[in-house]
């Protein structure tokens, strides 16, 4: 394949990408205020005017309107452009993933088309957890329809483990589900608060059936190690307090991305080296 038909892919994937990133915010507004994320068309948050697609073009708008609201003149915040700028690198970025559950499979359109829901659902959840503090179940529902969409997909192509693999993707989710759930219940008896919400323990049973039990013990080691990290570091410089809450979604989606993208035998190997 020619450099010229790569890149011409890649700017098709990054388009597809600041599309859906356009979409993601509405998703991101609109979710935790119980609105519809379909009805009605999108509004400025400040003056409630409609948004003409004109004013609607992922990041050209916000750079031609120099991040102001056509009616009322109001800043429209840097986070919109940006989260469709990321949204389209991401998708960039993960049309080269290499998932343990596609190792067999070389179709690239449905790689794409999975590893595209997969980073967007944990994507939506980490950036609503980190504003809200609340992972929202609509999106746990969407990952758990298309994961187990994904997973007969790959099973109905390739023929292979289907049983055995069904059962321990089972295991898996209901152990780490359960587990996640003995973890928060304990810490919650031992510091008098909540220090896990319940919304992790669904979060990581949900990518477990995106990941598998092997991907899912990596992924949550990956989790944890992460996020000692940004608490050591985030203490050291005093950008957030002894006892202050911390979202856990985003580390957890961290590495459930980096165990996705890479696959199990490559994680593996970085670690053992």
């Amino acid at each position: 394949m020619s450099s010229q038909v790569i890149n011409l892919i890649l700017v098709k994937n990054f388009i597809i990408g600041i599309c859906f990133g356009s979409f993601f915010n509405v998703v991101i507004y609109r979710l935790p205020l119980n609105l519809s994320i379909v009805k009605p068309r999108s509004f400025c948050p400040k003056c409630k005017s409609k948004i003409s697609w004109r004013e609607n073009i992922p990041l050209l708008s916000w750079l031609i309107q120099k991040g102001q609201c056509l009616n009322c003149g109001k800043k429209i915040s840097f986070k919109y452009p940006l989260i469709e700028f990321l949204t389209g690198l991401s998708f960039i970025a993960f049309s080269f993933s290499s998932p343990e559950i596609h190792q067999s499979i070389n179709n690239k359109i449905f790689l794409n088309i999975s590893s595209w829901i997969f980073f967007s659902i944990v994507f939506l959840i980490s950036l609503i957890d980190i504003r809200h503090f609340w992972i929202p179940q609509k999106l746990i529902n969407f990952g758990f329809l298309f994961g187990t969409f994904n997973f007969l997909l790959v099973k109905l192509i390739t023929r292979t483990n289907v049983l055995s693999d069904f059962v321990s993707y089972s295991l898996a989710i209901i152990v780490s589900y359960s587990l996640f759930e003995l973890i928060r219940k304990l810490a919650k008896f031992y510091f008098k608060k909540d220090a896990l919400g319940q919304g992790d323990s669904k979060l990581i049973a949900m990518t477990s059936l995106w990941l598998g039990p092997l991907g899912t013990i990596l992924s949550v080691g990956i989790s944890y190690i992460t996020a000692a990290a940004f608490l050591l570091f985030a203490l050291g410089i005093r950008i957030i307090k002894k006892d202050e809450l911390i979202p856990f979604a985003p580390f957890l989606s961290f590495g459930a991305l980096l165990v996705w993208y890479f696959g199990n035998d490559q994680i593996i190997k970085f670690i053992y080296g």
